[in-house]
């Protein structure tokens, strides 16, 4: 099982949909959907769910 890290290349915010991406977890963009839509229909919960994410994956190590 690969560990999901959070990656700046490509990110577009905080790095958690690339780093989803990444750990072969489905397309970024498939995430970032997801992400948008769950904040409209659920007034914004979504929002501390993607804060919560970013603090708990780590961030990739610089190269």
């Amino acid at each position: 099982m690969t560990t999901i890290i959070r990656t700046k290349k490509g990110a577009w915010l905080l790095g958690v949909c690339k780093g989803l991406e990444k750990s072969n977890r489905g397309s970024a963009l498939f995430w970032r959907l997801v992400f948008f839509a769950g904040t409209l229909f659920t007034l914004g919960i979504t929002i501390v769910i993607y804060l919560v994410l970013a603090v708990m994956f780590p961030m990739e190590k610089a190269e």
